[in-house]
């Protein structure tokens, strides 16, 4: 990440880099910006692959954010848990790893059930893309510029988000929570809102809440704190045709165990 972004030889540069590894697939995903300089960048062996990212416009700050781009409905649950006696905590040094993983676990869980999915086959799946560990190694890297936030109720732990910043971007990059408690006491948009303000205050331009399928309930609760939908787009390439044998064999495995798309 270069600070007044990258010019078209950077970009060659990170594709021909990735071109050389030995791995059978390799990609790169790109942030919402100079999308047309990363498509004349990128060589035929790369596909693109499209994707959107929910992102919150920060100009102007905190205050407009809240007034103008937060929906009636967030500010009221933001004003709900206030008076829910929710104690919230903030950590930049990885001490909060352990806390995060333990709503992970909870989260994996829910999603199981959700999907009607064997329980061993979601843990295995959900800590292939993101496993134990991995949390820590960032914390450690990033140190403070990856903040750890948790809400608690009682001393119980309801709901935990993890946010990257790196110069003028933030990026809601993890979350995990106690669902029956968290909703209780309205913890995720209390910390997401505390989180885009953090981020004002820093000085950033954007903050990046990911992707999120187009209709999903995921897409509606970004949507409630001014989050717009931007081309993020993904490109790769793959030595073997993997990528098609993997879906088949997804596919398969999915009607086997009817499993259901969150």
């Amino acid at each position: 990440m270069t600070p007044g972004g990258a010019g078209y030889e950077q970009a060659r540069a990170v594709f021909d880099d990735l071109a050389r590894l030995p791995a059978l697939r390799v990609g790169v995903r790109l942030r919402p910006q100079g999308a047309e300089l990363w498509q004349r960048a990128a060589p035929g062996a790369f596909r693109l692959e499209p994707h959107m990212t929910q992102a919150v416009d920060l100009e102007g700050g905190f205050g407009v954010v809240w007034r103008d781009r937060f929906h009636t409905r967030v500010r009221r649950d933001v004003k709900r848990a206030d008076k829910a006696h929710v104690e919230v905590e903030v950590d930049r040094t990885g001490r909060l790893v352990p806390v995060f993983e333990q709503l992970y676990d909870q989260s994996i869980e829910r999603w199981a059930g959700k999907q009607h999915e064997p329980l061993a086959l979601a843990r295995w799946r959900q800590r292939r893309e993101f496993p134990m560990g991995r949390l820590a190694t960032v914390a450690a890297r990033f140190g403070e510029s990856c903040a750890i936030w948790v809400a608690w109720r009682d001393g119980e732990p309801a709901a935990s988000i993890v946010v990257l910043r790196h110069g003028p971007y933030a990026k809601y990059w993890r979350a995990a929570m106690n669902r029956d408690l968290a909703h209780r006491i309205w913890a995720v948009p209390l910390l997401t809102r505390l989180a885009i303000e953090e981020a004002c205050e820093a000085g950033c331009g954007i903050f990046d809440l990911g992707e999120s399928a187009p209709g999903s309930s995921l897409e509606h609760f970004k949507a409630g704190f001014g989050a717009v939908g931007r081309p993020s787009p993904r490109y790769w390439r793959e030595r073997l045709p993997v990528s098609r044998a993997e879906r088949g064999l997804r596919t398969a495995v999915k009607r086997v165990i009817r499993f259901q798309d969150a």
